[in-house]
């Protein structure tokens, strides 16, 4: 049997969730009668955190077919997890369990981003979110639902290091000069070379395979300056999950954010030519790499008996997602903003045309 982790509330002894307006464990039987800080319950040992280089060595992952099974300490039901949870709730005495294995020793995280709010806000930011929603189907508002809502950690790795390199761009610059009636345009063209070597620091790479990159990408920034030590207890009521895809994949995804970002400064130096192309160079980057888990919310909006998918930051507010839109109403919106622009240009041409003639 594999080890689990509960914290208990020190008064009564029942099950406790992290409240994440108060920033306290909330007991679920005293209520706010008796919140209490997260260093008032007792954990196991957690030991060092996991490194970068382990994770680029390998890390055992179990077979599904021999996945450990977890004792619920409240009801003693047995559970099986995925590889990848930390965190879950018992599905029959609902008692918030932590699967101490996946977090301890060598697994521990670095640190953590503790949610910001709880899950009942999410309806008023959702209103925020469809304001300027202007295309949105009129029945969208009456008739969509949200639905599957999940407060999970997702786990990140947040890398730091130096980019050296330099990259070589084909600029252009034109120039204008009249020669009697006719305005002639001369276009210059040059090679400039431009160095970099710039120092990063806390670049986040979502490392967990059942989430979208780039529904994790949209959902940036996080506030790095709000991390806090890791400590289970930020888990309690919440699902975690641990890193699961691959350090090859997810050094690749680092590298290429890191070395667009300098090829993004490099152009800006030849930023006051009319166009640069780039053609050649090469970058070093160095890396190194800590692990975090940052909170995100996960839900579902149905609408028409289609599910859109959202996620929401869980430390910013910050949502993204797709909504359906009306058609009849993006057609009206395209033309209130073409006609106008295309009546103004024929004005132009047939005034134009009258006063040359």
């Amino acid at each position: 049997m594999s080890s689990v982790l509960e914290h208990k509330c020190p008064q009564c002894g029942a099950t406790t969730h992290f409240d994440p307006e108060r920033q306290l464990l909330i007991c679920d039987y005293c209520d706010s009668s008796s919140p209490f800080d997260i260093g008032m319950v007792e954990t196991e040992p957690l030991l060092e955190s996991f490194s970068f280089e382990e994770f680029r060595r390998g890390y055992e992952q179990p077979d599904a077919e021999r996945l450990p099974i977890y004792i619920c300490k409240s009801c003693g039901a047995e559970l099986i997890a995925p590889p990848e949870q930390i965190s879950l709730s018992c599905p029959y005495c609902r008692n918030n369990i932590v699967l101490s294995d996946k977090v301890s020793g060598s697994l521990r995280p670095n640190g953590i981003i503790p949610f910001k709010f709880g899950p009942e806000t999410l309806g008023e930011r959702l209103k925020e979110f469809y304001a300027d929603k202007k295309l949105l189907p009129k029945s969208f508002f009456s008739d969509s639902s949200m639905c599957g809502v999940t407060g999970v950690y997702v786990p990140f790795w947040l890398f730091s290091g130096t980019v050296k390199g330099e990259a070589s761009f084909v600029t252009a610059y034109k120039t204008k000069s009249y020669v009697g009636d006719y305005v002639v345009y001369n276009t210059d063209y040059y090679e400039i070379t431009s160095a970099v070597d710039a120092a990063f620091n806390g670049v986040p790479v979502d490392a967990s395979k059942r989430i979208p990159d780039d529904l994790m990408d949209s959902l940036e920034p996080f506030d790095m300056r709000e991390l806090k030590p890791f400590d289970p207890a930020y888990l309690a009521g919440f699902s975690a999950d641990r890193f699961d895809d691959t350090s090859e994949d997810i050094e690749a995804r680092a590298r290429e954010r890191i070395e667009n970002t300098a090829n993004a400064m490099l152009a800006g130096e030849a930023g006051n030519y009319e166009s640069a192309k780039r053609h050649g160079g090469s970058f070093e980057t160095e890396l190194t790499a800590d692990y975090y888990l940052l909170p995100v919310y996960l839900f579902n909006i149905k609408y028409l008996n289609k599910d859109y998918r959202f996620a929401l930051n869980g430390q910013t507010g910050k949502i993204v997602g797709e909504l359906p839109k009306n058609s009849l109403l993006k057609f009206m919106f395209f033309l209130k903003r073409f006609v106008p622009v295309a009546l103004g240009v024929l004005a132009f041409f047939i005034i134009r045309y009258f006063l040359g003639g």
